[in-house]
């Protein structure tokens, strides 16, 4: 009996096993899926844009526009992390720079490499910070008026755009693809609008939301979810006021226009401007569509989106397929190699902390 004790493996150590089984399986199946969209869309792209045809017209890029792109990359990420230490400080908790920016592209590779990855991302985030002594609740407020403050921010430079492109010769398709981004801003204003004003209706609505995603995960309290609402909705009306609300739009704004800038380098690179007009509405609508959860970062969507709207403004084809690779090339793919070194330094510190808690002491009085 001793001998077969010994072999069987304990139901908790099957049911961890195979809890890192399914982990390890999961993995390897977002890999698959983000290596095959990347190979497929960067393989598809070119052909419909005819560079296989027209690539000797694009010889003469510029490589000193390509590093101004990639230094305005690094830019946009600075004024991010920057913005999520304004909305932290702001809920009383004063987080030194290293770390925000730290768990910022810590969080920026979970999220870009995985399908529905923003709530993995959520959730390393509250976690690292968990473990510097921020409360999860605060994390989570900080993370929603950071993204509150960055959609208005975008919602800001759409009509920027779409004013500054008045008077011009529209394609049908460009009209087309800027009304349905339109509508979704205009919605999006609306509910931000009524949200804020009114804590209940976020309450109300958070709670409508968990019950939906309750049917596909128990562990959602459908209460908890309305009072976390209820609580952001007022601190958005408190934190996002005045001085404080300026600061903070101040770095979204800044965030937005580095990014924008990036994309700009990118298309005078292959010897060619948009316009910053037209290409600030090709580069939101592009925004608006790659929020939908449909593919990790929007990989695809947001390509496909940025080229369909700049040629629908005149660009010749062939260089816009080559400009927005480009610019995906820094903007997705190029920060996650910082993302993948700082990802590997937060599970150190996380696995450190988890070191040097105190165990449990063994009562032995019984």
């Amino acid at each position: 009996m001793a001998a077969s004790e010994g072999t069987d493996t304990p139901p908790e150590g099957a049911a961890a096993q195979n809890d890192r089984r399914r982990l390890v399986l999961r993995r390897v199946g977002n890999g698959v899926v983000v290596v095959g969209l990347a190979v497929f869309l960067y393989g598809l792209l070119p052909r419909i844009g005819g560079l296989s045809r027209d690539a000797a017209e694009l010889r003469h890029a510029r490589p000193a526009f390509v590093v101004a792109s990639v230094v305005a990359q690094a830019a946009s990420l600075a004024c991010y992390a920057l913005l999520y230490q304004r909305m932290l400080a702001s809920l009383g908790k004063r987080v030194p720079l290293w770390l925000t920016a730290r768990v910022t592209l810590a969080s920026y590779l979970v999220s870009h490499v995985t399908p529905f990855g923003s709530a993995a991302g959520t959730a390393l985030n509250v976690s690292t910070l968990e473990t510097e002594g921020v409360d999860p609740s605060t994390t989570g407020e900080a993370i929603g008026l950071t993204s509150l403050v960055s959609t208005i921010a975008l919602i800001v430079l759409f009509g920027t755009g779409l004013v500054a492109t008045a008077g011009r010769h529209l394609s049908h398709s460009y009209l087309v693809i800027a009304g349905a981004a339109l509508v979704l801003v205009v919605l999006v204003l609306v509910i931000v609008l009524v949200v804020g004003a009114h804590p209940d209706i976020a309450a109300s609505a958070g709670r409508r939301v968990a019950g939906l995603a309750r049917r596909v995960r128990s562990s959602v309290d459908p209460d908890k979810v309305a009072q976390t609402s209820k609580r952001l909705a007022s601190l958005a009306r408190s934190a996002l006021t005045g001085r404080a609300f300026l600061a903070s739009f101040g770095f979204a704004w800044a965030d937005l226009l580095f990014d924008l800038l990036s994309l700009d380098l990118m298309f005078v690179a292959v010897r060619y401007q948009p316009g910053l007009g037209p290409l600030a509405v090709a580069y939101c609508a592009a925004n608006f569509a790659s929020a939908l959860p449909v593919t990790p970062g929007g990989l695809g969507v947001m390509e496909v989106t940025l080229v369909a709207i700049t040629v629908g403004f005149g660009a010749p084809r062939p260089t816009a397929v080559l400009a927005v690779l480009g610019y995906r090339l820094v903007s997705y793919w190029l920060p996650l190699l910082p993302g993948l070194v700082a990802y590997l330094r937060v599970r150190l510190s996380q696995r450190r902390a988890d070191a040097a808690k105190p165990s449990m002491p063994v009562d032995g009085s019984g």
